[in-house]
């Protein structure tokens, strides 16, 4: 078998079972696994985050992993220009790229480019603060989804700085940016690529995600978000944006119920899941496989091989459509 001549990619929903996929296939085809969550690249935040452990990683180079403060801001630009990098030079030492995650505008980004957008209006995004300052991010969440629905629709409701953005490239431009997305959507990676998307039912991936919680998250995330306000970083930094982190602040700092506080993560966690369901049922080029199929890493290694053999098409007959 000829050097990879492309990338690989792991997408899906969280507790879909990517990370262990690509540390499996890592290990078969000699790969490296490139992070493509937007959360995993801050240092010490772990357990919310489902960051691979050490042991998890069995000895397969990992990047884009703590790589920033909690404090610290970090772009989909940012991810681009970075796993851009790391993909030549894992290319460069004839090993695999494997791209692993479920941001899906960091994954837009890193394929198909970004959209730059107007320069930063500071009246409009100082307007668009104080409204949010009076009647709360709730209220622009819902200006934006009566501008442009399908932008909206990929914003956690909490998300202040993305939501303000999409309104300030609205309001200045006078159209909506999901429009202007698509229609100049930046530089393309110019790799040949595989995109393998993991599904499973409903049912069973809210299921596992509660069961995740249930095992890990609740007894590690409390004293990880502890640990991190002790040492100086606020509530707000943009590191507490991740699922759970904020919620769990307001708990370990008495506002919120312990009841309540698992109530809240996990129905956050699971709406997150299904905002991650819609962006990837929008994308194209995606190879859609059964997270929960007894030879899940058969298929996927079948899947890789065009990136391998020059003779194969980058076409399946996969059952199923991404679309």
């Amino acid at each position: 078998m000829s050097g990879p001549r492309g990338v690989l990619a792991i997408l899906g929903a969280t507790a879909t079972g990517k990370s262990a996929l690509a540390v499996a296939l890592a290990e078969r085809l000699g790969g490296e696994v490139i992070n493509a969550d937007a959360f995993a690249v801050y240092r010490g935040l772990d357990a919310g985050t489902a960051k691979p452990t050490v042991e998890e990683r069995r000895g397969i180079p990992h990047h884009l992993i703590d790589i920033r403060e909690p404090w610290e801001p970090f772009t989909a630009g940012d991810f681009a220009r970075l796993a851009r990098e790391a993909v030549r030079e894992i290319l460069g030492r004839g090993r695999l790229p494997i791209l692993c995650g479920g941001t899906g505008f960091y994954v837009r980004a890193f394929f198909d480019g970004l959209f730059e957008g107007p320069p930063r209006d500071e009246a409009v995004r100082g307007a668009l603060r104080t409204v949010a300052g009076r009647r709360g991010t709730a209220h622009l969440a819902r200006m934006l989804s009566l501008l442009d629905p399908e932008s909206a629709a990929r914003v956690a409701p909490a998300d202040a700085a993305r939501t303000i953005r999409y309104l300030e490239i609205a309001l200045v431009t006078g159209h909506r940016p999901s429009d202007l997305f698509r229609s100049r959507p930046g530089a393309s990676l110019g790799t040949p690529s595989v995109r393998i998307l993991l599904t499973l039912p409903r049912p069973v991936l809210y299921e596992r995600i509660s069961e995740r919680f249930n095992r890990s998250i609740a007894k590690e995330l409390p004293s990880e978000v502890r640990r991190i306000l002790a040492s100086g970083v606020s509530a707000s930094a943009p590191g507490f944006r991740a699922i759970g982190y904020r919620e769990t602040a307001s708990f370990v700092e008495g506002g919120l119920p312990e009841p309540e506080w698992r109530e809240a993560v996990v129905r956050a966690t699971r709406r997150f899941a299904k905002r991650q369901e819609t962006w990837f049922r929008a994308e194209p080029d995606l190879l859609p496989l059964d997270a929960g199929r007894p030879d899940l890493l058969e298929a996927a290694l079948a899947a890789a091989r065009p990136l391998y053999d020059p003779s194969l098409s980058f076409s399946f007959p996969l059952e199923g459509s991404s679309r």
